[in-house]
């Protein structure tokens, strides 16, 4: 009977929105060839951060990020990214 009256409740207001929120990102698949050593640490490294952070972590996760920190503290590039 309450799930009831907090339909009607909730049918009545003005802004309904729905509880589901997408980002829409714009990927781009990569294939390219690492060292097996890499790749085992690179497995490891996913486990690890799959237990820690408590959610399915992917090698698409770990290679952006890690791009996006290399992008950031390379100053060599960004004074090139800025002229070109």
């Amino acid at each position: 009977m309450s799930e009831i009256n907090e339909t009607k409740q909730g049918a009545g207001t003005k802004t309904e929105m729905p509880i589901l929120q997408l980002n829409r990102l714009s990927y781009a698949k990569i294939n390219g060839k690492i060292l097996e050593t890499t790749n085992a640490k690179l497995e490891k490294y996913i486990r690890y951060a799959t237990e820690r952070m408590n959610t399915e972590i992917s090698s698409g996760d770990v290679i952006e990020h890690g791009l996006k920190l290399l992008f950031e503290r390379d100053t060599g590039f960004k004074d090139w990214l800025k002229k070109n």
